[in-house]
């Protein structure tokens, strides 16, 4: 893909301030935001059986360690990113994960939205913050799709004679979805992208690192909750679920994972309590991060309010 580079000023070596309107749309974002957040805590919180949850938890600390690593693995790697783009304040790690806490809890690509406001009002950059924006989060799609399309090509015979409920067509059609969509973006990238070909490059192999170490640190949490499976077998179990989350024309997802599992690993009980418990565990994380971000965001905007028109 030929991209032109942005080029620099030729009175000045920083990057000019992004001008930005005052509008009553992006300066009610984040607290709206923060209200929908925490109406979406209180509803699961309050139908949610912690009981269950805490009666499953593993013994082995070091789990929490993996688990957390896990979980924040891909809001670091945004905040790296962004980081060499835009050289943004380590306050840009909170709202990337509000961002992702949104996209997971509300709807997705709304924290985008939110990230997008934040960036306007906080980053002093070149341009409009948008097609940065913009380019890593398809560029994050683009690398999970063609990684999945590599995985696909080399677990497509094996998959066929699993026999996991869903049909050859399915396969294939989410496979041809999956190449069209890459693809189009491939393509048509002198359109679609605003970055240059180098930040281009640099970002999707970021995405690729992040995508592998998330997979290996899910790997390690699974191995640590049940130690009696080999670390070989979760991260071929890893490495389902991230297909399977991929494929968009193939129906019962989670129960296909728990089938897929067993068949492979065994451990019938065990498995499905795991699984469950640690989608309950990412769920639970977004509660109460989502929680405590939006409380801190709706005590603290006033006086943000009154330090901009200062």
């Amino acid at each position: 893909m030929q991209i032109p580079a942005p080029t620099d000023s030729a009175d000045s070596k920083d990057p000019l301030p992004l001008p930005v309107r005052q509008s009553a749309i992006w300066a009610w974002i984040t607290p709206a935001l923060s209200i929908a957040l925490l109406a979406v805590v209180a509803w699961h919180f309050r139908q949610f059986d912690f009981n269950q949850l805490v009666s499953v938890v593993p013994r082995n600390p070091l789990f929490w360690v993996v688990f957390f690593a896990y979980y924040f693995v891909g809001t670091v790697n945004e905040f790296l990113i962004y980081k060499w783009l835009w050289k943004i304040p380590f306050e840009g790690l909170i709202a990337l994960l509000r961002k992702n806490i949104s996209n997971g809890l509300l709807v997705d690509y709304l924290g985008e939205a939110y990230f997008y406001s934040w960036a306007r009002r906080k980053v002093r950059m070149e341009g409009s913050p948008f097609g940065a924006v913009k380019d890593v989060s398809i560029l994050s799609a683009l690398v999970s799709n063609l990684t999945t399309l590599a995985l696909m090509a080399a677990a497509y015979p094996y998959a066929r004679t699993l026999q996991l409920g869903f049909s050859g067509q399915a396969l294939a059609a989410s496979i041809g979805v999956i190449t069209l969509i890459s693809t189009a973006i491939v393509v048509f990238g002198k359109r679609i992208f605003s970055l240059n070909r180098k930040q281009l490059w640099v970002i999707a192999g970021m995405h690729f690192g992040a995508l592998a170490i998330g997979n290996g640190l899910q790997a390690l949490a699974w191995n640590l909750a049940l130690p009696n499976v080999p670390l070989s077998m979760w991260l071929l179990l890893a490495t389902a679920k991230m297909l399977l989350s991929r494929l968009p024309l193939i129906p019962n997802k989670d129960v296909l994972l728990v089938g897929f599992a067993i068949v492979v690993i065994g451990h019938d009980t065990q498995l499905q309590v795991l699984l469950a418990f640690m989608a309950a565990l990412v769920f639970v994380t977004h509660l109460v991060l989502g929680a405590i971000l939006a409380v801190g965001d709706l005590v603290t905007i006033h006086p943000s309010r009154r330090e901009k028109r200062a």
